[in-house]
This record gives structure tokens, C-alpha cells and sequence, in this order.
């Protein structure tokens, strides 16, 4: 009698699935807004004459956009050495400014700006924790005297929008998101001590900021003005963009939408905000009554001079500063 035997065969490895990584996802939807917004301009202008459009663009005032960019960069400048207790050199700290716009057009625009800057102070003899506070605040200070400047803007332009847009709602809506954000991170810091070191190390970042400010008011001071002529330089940069391509719109209408558009291209993470920014952009200039040739010329007059135009020499900054140990 013969008796078989049947060996298990021996188990095959099991290869894990592979999940796209948020960062994956976020790049595949950044390219799919690139292409969408390509595609739909294609179909929009296929009987436009944006040739003509760009053939009669003002150069004039295309060299005055470039200014207000330049000054710009001075104005970032400032708003860093203003709002940090390191006494730092004007011309590296240009430098450094420059070098964001080199490392703009291969990274989005929300992580550059504050990479280049907090790498730059951490060089300069900064704790990583005092960088980050420093970078915050000085961003924070810009945000803040943006909203300041657009609502001086609305009051001084008769808007009637201004009134509506805060509301007795609006603000305890506001307040209800910061409690429960404060909140928030209170219980869990009474959970996790890697979350009570955090907050322990932003307290004294912020401890030595404001003992900072206390010394050296006048720096502070600074940083708040050069914050708010950050905001308008890119503003006016645009709107002379708007005019050299025979555009003309009311300021505030203006900054409203380079606003809108500098909040798309950070939403969407691709590098320099590319497709994101000139569809809003074009998007909100046809809204404002310009024709799409136009709009489109205009929007991409700016983001030449805004982005690319400071590519190559962002690079050669960023080179050197780090070949100088600064970055």
C-alpha cells in the first residue's frame, strides 16, 4: 500500500499594497491643475489674437513692474531683520530673499519662503525653535497689515462690501475656531510631553521675541512697515503688469484678485504656484471686465516678472550662500 504525501507549498510573500503618499496625491492634483488650466486657455484663445495682445504690451511699464519687485525683496528683507534678535547683515539677508525665488520655481510657494528663511537664521546662530518663531512672526506681522491695508483700501474706495464682509456672526464664528484650536492643543500637550516640549520651546522663542521688541521697538517698527510695503510692492508690480497690457481696473479690485490668486497657488502645491496662479489670475480679470486676451497677457506678464524673471539670479544666491556655510 502506498501512502502519498502532499508537501504545503511553500507560502508566497505577501507585497504590501502600495498607498499614494498625500505629497503624491497633492503633486498628481497640482499637475492636473496645470493641465486643465493649459487646456482650457488653449480652447478659450484659439480664436483670440493674444499675439497681437503681447506684440503691443508697454514696456515702460514693464520695467516699473520690475522695480517694485526689486524693491520687494528689500522690503522681505526687512521684514526679516526686523522681527529677529540676531543682528544680521543687510546684504546676505537680500541674499537670502533672492534665494527663494530661485528655489521657488522647484518648490511651492508656502514651503520655500519659509524653508530658505528659517534655514538662513538657524546659519546665522539661531535655535531651530527661535528660527520657526522668528519666520511665524514676521508672516503673521504680514498677514496681519495685508488685511489692515486691504480694509483701509475698501474704506478709502467707497466699497460697501467692506461693512457686510464682518459681522457680529463672522466674528464669534472666529472666535469659536481659536477657542477650540486653544483648546485643542491644551489637552494635547496634557497627553503627549513631545507635544509640551513644543509649546515649551515656542513659549521661550516667543518670550525672546518679545523681549526683542521690548529692546529694540524701533526694529520691530521696521519689520511692520517693511511687511506692509512687501504687500503693496507686489501689488503695484501687478497692477503695472495689468497696464502694460492695456488693462485697467480699479486698485482695490486689483488687489482683491492678486490676493485670491497668491491664495490659490498656495492651496495647490505646485512648484510657484505654476497653472494655479495664472488661472485665478486670468479668472479674476476676465470677472473684473477685461477681455481674456488681455487677462491673459497680463497674468502672464506678471508671473515672468514676479517668478521667473528672479529664477536665474535665485539660483546664483542660493549658490553662494551656500558655498559661504549660510544656507
Amino acid at each position: 500500500m502506498t501512502i502519498s504525501v502532499t508537501l504545503p507549498l511553500a507560502a508566497q510573500p505577501v507585497r504590501p499594497v502600495r498607498r499614494a503618499r498625500p505629497a503624491q496625491l497633492a503633486s498628481a492634483l497640482g499637475v492636473a491643475t496645470v493641465v486643465a488650466a493649459a487646456a482650457f486657455l488653449a480652447v478659450e484663445l484659439r480664436h483670440s489674437d493674444l499675439g497681437g495682445t503681447l506684440r503691443e504690451v508697454r514696456l515702460g511699464q514693464v520695467a516699473i513692474a520690475v522695480g517694485w519687485i526689486g524693491l520687494s525683496l528689500l522690503a522681505a528683507s526687512y521684514n526679516l531683520l526686523g522681527f529677529t534678535p540676531l543682528k544680521l547683515r543687510l546684504f546676505p539677508t537680500v541674499l537670502a530673499q533672492l534665494a527663494v525665488s530661485g528655489i521657488r520655481v522647484v518648490a511651492p510657494s508656502a514651503v520655500s519662503t519659509p524653508a530658505i528663511a528659517t534655514r538662513y537664521l538657524v546659519r546665522s546662530g539661531a535655535s531651530t525653535p527661535d528660527a520657526l518663531a522668528t519666520v511665524g512672526v514676521a508672516q503673521s506681522a504680514q498677514m496681519l497689515v495685508t488685511t489692515v491695508l486691504v480694509g483701509l483700501l475698501g474704506l478709502a474706495s467707497g466699497a460697501g462690501s467692506l461693512g457686510t464682509a464682518v459681522t457680529p456672526t463672522r466674528i464669534l464664528l472666529g472666535c469659536v475656531v481659536a477657542i477650540t484650536a486653544i483648546g485643542s492643543v491644551r489637552v494635547a500637550a496634557q497627553f503627549s510631553g513631545r507635544v509640551r516640549r513644543v509649546l515649551d520651546q515656542s513659549r521661550r522663542s516667543l518670550s525672546a521675541l518679545a523681549a526683542h521688541a521690548r529692546r529694540r521697538p524701533g526694529m520691530v517698527g521696521i519689520g511692520i512697515i517693511a511687511s506692509a510695503a512687501l504687500t503693496v510692492s507686489h501689488i503695484l508690480a501687478f497692477a503695472f503688469c495689468v497696464s502694460a497690457a492695456g488693462g485697467h481696473l480699479p486698485l482695490l479690485s486689483l488687489t482683491t484678485i492678486y490676493l485670491a490668486a497668491a491664495t490659490a497657488g498656495s492651496l495647490i502645491p505646485t512648484p510657484g504656484g505654476v497653472g494655479a496662479v495664472e488661472a485665478a489670475l486670468i479668472a479674476g480679470l476676465t470677472a473684473g471686465g477685461l477681455t481674456l486676451p488681455v487677462a491673459t497677457a497680463a497674468a502672464l506678464l506678471s508671473r515672468i516678472v514676479s517668478v521667473w524673471l528672479l529664477a536665474a539670479p535665485g539660483w546664483f544666491a542660493l549658490v553662494s550662500l551656500r558655498r559661504r556655510a549660510m544656507l
